[in-house]
């Protein structure tokens, strides 16, 4: 897979969205955004007031085996997915030198 999500954002949320349960990857983008902004995941803002949750489950649950590579903003976070599974929250207002925000650590 090439990798095309570049950004200059730090990473301070990692995390997958497949699991044996068959948890769908908005369920699992919210838990990342939530876990960012350090509160339970029904304390925050509803997300798909801003983006169409359902819609990202369907891209990634459809895909064909061509890379996907999904970004947004929300509040003050860089949420990046990839088909694979992999997620980052991104704190937008912490600049680092630009780099795949797939191989930049996460900030603990």
């Amino acid at each position: 897979m090439t990798e095309q999500s570049v950004c200059e954002c730090t990473p301070v949320v990692g995390t997958r969205f497949e699991d044996e349960r068959g948890r769908p990857p908005s369920l699992a983008i919210i838990e990342a955004v939530a876990a960012a902004e350090g509160v339970d995941p029904l304390e925050l803002d509803v997300l798909s007031d801003t983006i169409d949750l359902e819609s990202i489950d369907k891209l990634l649950k459809g895909s064909d085996g061509t890379p996907i590579h999904i970004q947004f903003s929300v509040n003050e976070w860089d949420v990046f997915v990839r088909d694979d599974g992999a997620i980052r929250v991104c704190d937008s207002n912490q600049v680092t030198d630009p780099a795949s925000v797939f191989e930049k650590p996460v900030r603990d």
